[in-house]
């Protein structure tokens, strides 16, 4: 079944990251770090097309790709293991996105830039989930 969900994210991931660079020193969420890392959260199996998009991401914005991204590729794999030995749950997922949005901290994120990032990324994540699981079920 077809979804055209994901390149919808991805454009709007696109557009995060424009915001972004055009920014000027405002402080605004990362957009794109949000939107992508709540796919990433809401169904792993998006890894494919997500995991590109934030090497694009740490490269454009930070100018190296030991970002986000070496964190965002082991949470596929993280979040498949801990669901099957414990069952899917909140609190592992809210410790992947913790660990995963911390390289921004390092690359030049304020820490006000960092949580706005946070909670713009659960929203996103809990309305993304619902949608799968709607189009799934």
């Amino acid at each position: 079944m077809y979804s055209p969900l994901p390149l919808v994210l991805l454009v709007l991931a696109t557009v995060g990251v424009a915001l972004s660079l055009a920014s000027g020193g405002l402080l605004q969420p990362d957009w794109s770090l949000a939107i992508l890392l709540a796919a990433l959260l809401a169904r792993h199996s998006l890894w494919p097309w997500v995991l590109p998009s934030l090497l694009v991401h740490d490269l454009a914005l930070y100018w190296t790709p030991w970002g986000v991204f070496p964190l965002a590729c082991l949470i596929p794999s993280i979040v498949r293991n801990l669901d099957e030995q414990i069952g899917p749950g909140l609190p592992q997922r809210m410790a992947m996105l913790l660990i995963v949005s911390l390289p921004m901290l390092h690359y030049g994120a304020g820490t006000m830039q960092w949580l706005l990032t946070l909670l713009l990324c659960m929203p996103l994540w809990h309305a993304l989930a619902r949608m799968y699981d709607r189009q799934y079920a």
